[in-house]
């Protein structure tokens, strides 16, 4: 037992000084660069256009809807960070491994938009189509600019796995079954 703990022992210790020497890139390359600036009015320009434009009377189910595109998305990206698949770069805020302003507010802002617009057409027609603006074209834009970067990843890949985190966010604001408390 004493010898799985010096095991872990010794992989934390190295996570610690790994994490401390991303902080230092961070502060030293990223905080304050055009890039991580570009996140932060990403941030505040999404936040205000999902103020401004969604559907009132539906806050409450597009939230519930948000954060569940949210957390899903953010844990695909862990899975995708921790597994090399790709990496992200200047980041806003340093202590994650995923790219805040596609997983919170991108990613979610943009489908609940989606799904409040047009509500009538079928959602796996607009899955498709958002699936791919965002897998040839938002995933490209972020590589361009040198914000994420695929190292084994194929933009196609995002495409199925985007259509079903659509549907299944389609299939959650669309739920009529909200009891009262």
């Amino acid at each position: 037992m004493t010898d799985k703990k010096s095991v872990y022992d010794t992989y934390f210790e190295k996570q610690k000084e790994l994490n401390h020497e991303k902080l230092q890139i961070w502060l030293d390359y990223t905080l304050f660069s055009w890039r991580w600036w570009l996140g932060v009015l990403l941030i505040l320009l999404l936040t205000a256009f999902w103020m401004k434009f969604r559907k009132k009377e539906s806050t409450d189910r597009l939230l519930y809807t948000g954060l569940f595109i949210a957390i899903f998305s953010s844990f695909l990206d862990m899975i995708g960070d921790f597994l090399g698949l790709w990496d992200y770069r200047y980041e806003v805020f340093p202590l994650t491994f995923n790219y805040l302003p596609w997983d919170l507010f991108l990613l979610p802002i943009s489908m609940m938009f989606f799904i409040q617009v047009k509500p009538k057409i079928n959602p796996v027609i607009k899955a498709l189509v958002y699936s791919a603006l965002a897998s040839f074209i938002g995933l490209p834009l972020l590589d361009w600019i040198g914000i994420y970067k695929p190292l084994h990843w194929r933009y196609i890949y995002s495409f199925p796995i985007l259509i079903v985190i659509y549907l299944a966010a389609s299939y959650i604001a669309c739920r009529r079954k909200f009891e009262k408390l």
